[in-house]
């Protein structure tokens, strides 16, 4: 998706949803991804908590924060009435 937030969340999204998101929506990911760095950046133990679950170990180069700021803004998507009812 490039080193941009707001070209990945689009490649999320044409990914998850086949189009680009809407002004409003790119806004408000961008914003959710904001507030989860800075929350996991306060408090990194969440983020390794996070990052930790599920079957796969997530990737030792992102740093966990990051990381753990990105699971929420997938969340966030997949979690769409869009994306469900897709």
């Amino acid at each position: 998706g490039g080193a941009k937030p707001e070209k990945r969340i689009q490649l999320m999204s044409q990914i998850l949803l086949a189009h680009d998101p809407p002004p409003r929506m790119l806004a408000v990911l961008t914003g959710s991804l904001d507030q989860m760095e800075k929350h996991y950046a306060a408090d990194p133990k969440a983020a390794h908590a996070l990052i930790g679950v599920g079957e796969k170990k997530g990737d030792a180069s992102i740093p966990a924060p990051e990381l753990a700021a990105w699971t929420m803004v997938a969340s966030e998507m997949l979690n769409l009435d869009e994306t469900v009812t897709k």
